[in-house]
């Protein structure tokens, strides 16, 4: 439940719940939220004055803000083994080039000893952002299309040409 995603109104049931004066192992028993997570939320509402009962509750705009996830910088430890492959891993990724494809040619060609896992973890931080499939509806009058199904019926026996004959 650690990267639980919390709806709008989750999150404005739990500021109303801390400006009654609920407390956050209270709001964590309900199973609205934890209570580390309620600590962060609880910091960041007294930091823009949410928690005051007279200031309205924010708006859908001001709480995806604070839902959004911000960058920090890694530490050191953290920093990954592909750091300086990563302007040649996104060239690959633009040219469609399939992660087990990029490692392979890493390791083959740059000597590179770490993981595939590693490979991902940079492709989906530098891969462009791919748009959806988009789908469309057909509208037709009726009698304007016919569908047709060119799968297998059902077994049909035939006696006089000695056998089973599929349809």
């Amino acid at each position: 439940m650690s990267n639980r995603r919390f709806e709008m109104f989750t999150i404005r049931q739990i500021l109303v719940r801390m400006r009654q004066g609920d407390r956050d192992r209270e709001i964590a028993r309900s199973k609205l939220m934890g209570r580390k997570k309620l600590g962060a939320l609880r910091n960041q509402a007294a930091q823009h004055g949410w928690l005051d009962p007279q200031q309205p509750l924010p708006d859908d705009c001001a709480l995806a803000i604070l839902q959004q996830r911000r960058q920090q910088a890694m530490p050191t430890q953290c920093v990954s083994t592909l750091k300086d492959h990563e302007e040649q891993i996104a060239k690959w990724a633009a040219e469609g080039i399939q992660g087990t494809t990029i490692h392979a040619a890493l390791v083959r060609n740059h000597g590179y000893t770490g993981s595939y896992s590693a490979v991902r973890r940079v492709l989906l931080r530098v891969a462009p952002v791919k748009a959806p499939d988009a789908t469309m509806r057909l509208v037709f009058a009726p009698g304007e299309a016919a569908q047709v199904d060119f799968g297998a019926g059902p077994a049909i026996s035939m006696p006089r040409l000695s056998g089973i004959r599929r349809r």
